[in-house]
């Protein structure tokens, strides 16, 4: 029993695996995603750096604003593509072979328009603690749901229930990774206000 149980793991462990694999290698198939996968990728990297290194400062209600109205932006690009690739169903005719890939690309259109505009309500009225409100708005989970769903909707790939395990895996080594970068980073541990407090007290 245990061993039959260890057996399954594995094979699931392994689809996973393969499967995030696959969804990692789509820029290089699909090449037209790049043009708005590039930014968020180089806008991820910039901010976790930053953040590695000034590790004072906090996101900011108006930067987590500004995080949700890139997520919008994504979401709007992913509806356009749908639309001019005759695959949003409601607005458009969608070929019967096409349909139930259409429906699942427009789900995540949509799922990424409604997240962006719950974190904008959310955000803009400060509706929740900051902790939590920087935690959900910070440029690692933005900038990994633009990008995951860019790939997911611009590709052939499929989409099934492998699918989300393989992108949970993804994030978790992403999170990983850039959790290393930052503590390897020198520290800026003072902040710009300090830093101007201590010229003050010395003149």
């Amino acid at each position: 029993m245990i061993n039959e149980i260890i057996s399954q793991f594995t094979v699931a462990l392994t689809l996973v695996g393969e499967r995030a694999l696959e969804i990692l290698r789509q820029p290089a198939i699909n090449k037209e995603m790049l043009w708005i996968l590039l930014p968020s990728i180089v806008a991820l990297f910039l901010m976790e750096l930053y953040f590695g290194r000034y590790t004072k400062e906090e996101l900011g209600w108006n930067s987590a604003v500004g995080n949700a109205l890139v997520l919008f932006f994504v979401g709007m690009n992913l509806a356009s593509w749908l639309y001019a690739h005759k695959m949003l169903p409601g607005l458009i005719t969608v070929e019967s072979s096409m349909f139930d890939i259409a429906l699942k690309k427009t789900f995540i259109a949509a799922f990424v328009l409604a997240e962006s505009a719950l974190l904008l309500f959310l955000n803009f009225f400060h509706l929740v603690t900051k902790r939590f409100a920087f935690g959900i708005s910070s440029a690692l989970i933005i900038n990994f749901v633009g990008v995951m769903s860019i790939v997911l909707v611009y590709s052939d790939m499929v989409i099934d229930i492998v699918t989300f395990p393989a992108l949970l895996l993804i994030f978790i080594c992403m999170a990983v990774f850039f959790w290393f970068l930052q503590a390897l980073e020198p520290k800026i541990t003072k902040t710009e206000d300090e830093e101007e407090d201590e010229k003050v007290e010395k003149e």
